[in-house]
């Protein structure tokens, strides 16, 4: 336990932005952020992992393996994320979170310019190496920062530069070794559960899935709003009193996605250094009530989770830094059983299967674009929006998104076997969430 608190440590001196989710709101975190493609960083990185390789830490012996990964096989060199555009990210923080100090301000559009600037050397890296992003991805990155201005030498360069040299293929299977390193990849997102690409594949395959056609639909962004809110109330004055031991002395907090953002975020998610609920809306017209009540279920129990974290002072690398999002993803999903309307192909939990099929499909079978569209369409035919959204974020993301359905089947074994030997259902709850986000090995 001592080596991975002397990890955090290590990684907290390098990692402003680590530093600021910490709470350790200093000059020195509030007016930097890292340059984390820099070789002067991913040295310093591949020193921290070399101090602890002879730890006995289950934890610590984990994220060496993550990061053994990321900086053995290049994968910094995936710089275009649309599901998480670094750029947009970046002034969002900047307006709505960080405080308003124009001195600190100034500070981090340097760092963030000198960022840019190793985006560029990298990205002509990745052309060398054949590590680039979809042809399909880069285009809509590029839609994503034309109208900001102050960045247009980043998107002359992209274009002219970077786009030629992209891939047709969207899945990582492409990419050199990209079938080994899904592999990899996947251990990770369902917290180290023994399973390969070729079973989660076949367990997705078979689940039961029923087409959803028939949804009531919201009119308008206000109506959605109010019912999120309203979900949220419920959530907090009945669910939680019913399954829980610990209950945190205030509301959630629900806020509409910022305007800016709308165009790269899901329909909702959690912010934990915000520590609010936030929904697109405009996703309204293509959300239905009974998948709001389940979204919300779901982003409340992220909320709830993270509280209930803080409440017991865990360590702060307990919560941010352990990374095992078959817990952290699965629980919420899990969570959304216990709606009082719940059914397995609700659209929520569809989605869920249906991602067991699609990321592998992608990923590791090599399927194409139109595939993928193809066999969501026909479950989800009136989600079109959404599963646009999705398969970018299955190309931008491999594999993570198949911690939510994996995570929540695990999670129910656990708690069949703890009910079954006499125990409760808060007390399971509790002793689920109160380590911290701990793998499942």
């Amino acid at each position: 336990m001592k080596d991975f608190e002397n990890y955090s440590k290590d990684l907290l001196k390098l990692n402003p932005t680590l530093r600021f989710v910490f709470g350790m709101k200093d000059k020195e975190t509030l007016s930097h952020i890292e340059n984390n493609l820099s070789e002067d960083y991913l040295k310093s990185l591949k020193l921290i992992t070399d101090k602890y390789r002879t730890t006995k830490d289950k934890e610590l012996l984990n994220q060496i393996k993550t990061i053994d990964l990321y900086l053995d096989n290049k994968l910094y060199l995936l710089l275009f994320n649309v599901n998480n555009n670094f750029i947009i990210d970046f002034n969002y923080s900047t307006n709505n979170i960080y405080p308003s100090n124009e001195e600190y301000k100034l500070s981090r559009a340097n760092d963030f310019n000198k960022l840019l600037i190793e985006v560029i050397k990298k990205s002509k890296e990745s052309i060398k190496y054949k590590i680039t992003f979809p042809k399909i991805i880069i285009k809509k990155f590029l839609k994503q920062i034309k109208h900001l201005s102050e960045y247009k030498y980043l998107y002359n360069f992209i274009k002219k530069n970077y786009y030629p040299y992209c891939r047709n293929e969207i899945g990582m299977c492409y990419l050199p070794n990209g079938k080994e390193l899904y592999k990899e990849i996947i251990k990770e997102s369902i917290g180290y559960l023994n399973l390969t690409p070729e079973e989660i594949h076949k367990i997705g395959i078979n689940l039961d899935k029923n087409k959803i056609i028939k949804e009531e639909f919201y009119k308008s962004r206000e109506e959605l709003l109010n019912d999120a809110n309203k979900y949220a109330n419920h959530i907090y004055n009945v669910i939680i009193d019913k399954y829980f031991h610990f209950k945190m002395n205030k509301p959630f907090q629900i806020e509409a996605v910022a305007k800016e953002l709308e165009n790269s975020s899901p329909l909702g998610y959690y912010n934990s250094v915000e520590k609010k609920v936030f929904i697109n809306l405009s996703y309204y017209y293509e959300v239905s009530k009974n998948e709001l009540y389940s979204l919300l279920m779901h982003e409340c129990f992220h909320y709830y989770h993270f509280e209930l974290m803080d409440f017991y002072k865990l360590p702060k690398y307990k919560i941010y830094i352990y990374s095992n999002d078959a817990l952290v993803e699965g629980f919420a999903h899990y969570m959304e059983t216990y709606c009082e309307n719940y059914n397995e192909n609700n659209v929520n939990t569809l989605l869920r299967k249906l991602r067991l099929v699609v990321d592998t499909g992608i990923n590791y079978y090599g399927w194409t674009y139109k595939q993928a569209y193809d066999y969501l369409i026909k479950y989800l035919p009136n989600k079109k929006t959404d599963i646009i959204n999705e398969i970018d974020r299955y190309i931008c993301n491999p594999g993570q998104a198949l911690s939510y359905y994996i995570g929540k089947m695990h999670i129910i074994k656990l708690r069949d076997e703890f009910i079954e030997n006499g125990g409760n259902i808060k007390d399971f709850h509790q002793k689920l969430l109160i380590n911290g986000l701990v793998s499942f090995n």
